[in-house]
């Protein structure tokens, strides 16, 4: 009877494979096990982000907010690696969702560094037993009012687009970590051993929710600060693995109040601005790129400022909504646009 890994050893690593069944499941060669480490972290890395999961993720986005969740966009300064202390073949591990494969934040992570920050940072009136940590984050017989998602990777974010990227963790005293009493302290001509592991990048979008009654109306107050307490958290502490390295750190992107600016019926951008808005909202997500910055160009055709906003916040909602916010990072236009789109 062959073994599984004699089953599988003809079997070649394709770009449409799922990442995180070829990390788990096709490491196959034993006999040069540091090569084969190094080498399947770099079949993993080099898989594209499924065209499904694109699909799904809208469908998420749609569901979030047809339920009224709350939703902000939070970016990685960096690299980030959680789960990194799971199981795994490569000794190291990063979560990745089980059905796509794509990078993600569990809940649980979230809800326990913000539950963290609140005890060590906000003093007194966070503290394990006060009444607002236990409002958002519960105690051992109450989950809590506030319902932390899953934080789901937002496609084509990442450097270059891609969520995964290849990493090292150097041991440069492996036989002293290793507790032998007869093995000397650690001297600089020590053998390092380099260990390969996972890391990602990437945009997450990170949901909030809570009943819709609570003490007279406060959800949307107690769901904004649960958002604030997360934030200063993610900035600061960062989440995962390797936070003392600098691993972890995130920040939330600006997200404009949409319904924050309105136009007068007698403003004469009025119809302009309606036009545009159905123009922008109509381009094929495969046409955004070629077509987007044409209304850039527009915006100096208007005679308000507030006009202009509206129109700015409306590229940048299509631009997020065809997943091409990362292409455009680093554009002269686009970050011009996103400058005007933050005034109030």
């Amino acid at each position: 009877m062959s073994s599984r890994r004699d089953s599988l050893k003809d079997i070649k690593f394709e770009s449409t494979s799922h990442a995180g069944l070829w990390l788990d499941k096709y490491i196959v060669d034993q006999d040069n096990l540091d090569k084969t480490r190094r080498n399947l972290v770099n079949e993993v890395c080099a898989i594209p982000t499924p065209e499904a999961y694109s699909a799904f993720y809208k469908r998420w986005e749609k569901m979030l907010e047809a339920m009224g969740v709350k939703t902000r966009r939070a970016t990685a300064i960096g690299r980030m690696v959680v789960g990194l202390g799971d199981e795994s073949v490569l000794e190291t591990s990063v979560a990745l969702h089980h059905t796509y494969g794509v990078p993600y934040i569990p809940g649980s992570a979230l809800k326990g560094l913000a539950a963290n920050y609140a005890r060590q940072r906000l003093g007194e009136t966070w503290h394990k037993n006060s009444e607002a940590y236990q409002v958002i984050f519960g105690n051992t017989e109450d989950a809590g009012y506030i319902l932390f998602f899953d934080a789901l990777y937002v496609p084509g974010t990442g450097n270059n687009g891609q969520p995964l990227h290849p990493d090292i963790i150097t041991v440069h005293h492996p036989k002293y970590y290793q507790g032998n009493k007869d093995i000397k302290p650690p001297a600089d001509w020590d053998n390092p051993t380099p260990i390969p592991f996972l890391s990602a990048t990437g945009t997450y979008l990170i949901a909030l929710a809570a009943p819709e009654l609570y003490q007279q109306g406060q959800r949307q107050q107690w769901i904004e600060r649960t958002f604030e307490i997360l934030g200063y958290a993610l900035k600061t502490l960062g989440i995962g693995a390797k936070t003392s390295s600098g691993y972890g750190r995130m920040e939330f992107s600006s997200e404009p109040d949409q319904s924050a600016l309105q136009l007068e019926p007698n403003e004469p951008d009025l119809q302009k601005v309606e036009n545009y808005l159905s123009e922008i909202a109509a381009i094929p997500d495969k046409n955004v790129s070629r077509q987007i910055q044409s209304y850039f160009g527009k915006l100096g055709s208007m005679k308000s400022d507030r006009a202009r906003i509206i129109v700015a916040r409306a590229i940048i909602e299509r631009v997020r909504q065809a997943n091409i916010e990362q292409t455009l990072a680093g554009v002269g236009w686009y970050k011009a646009l996103l400058t005007l789109a933050s005034k109030k």
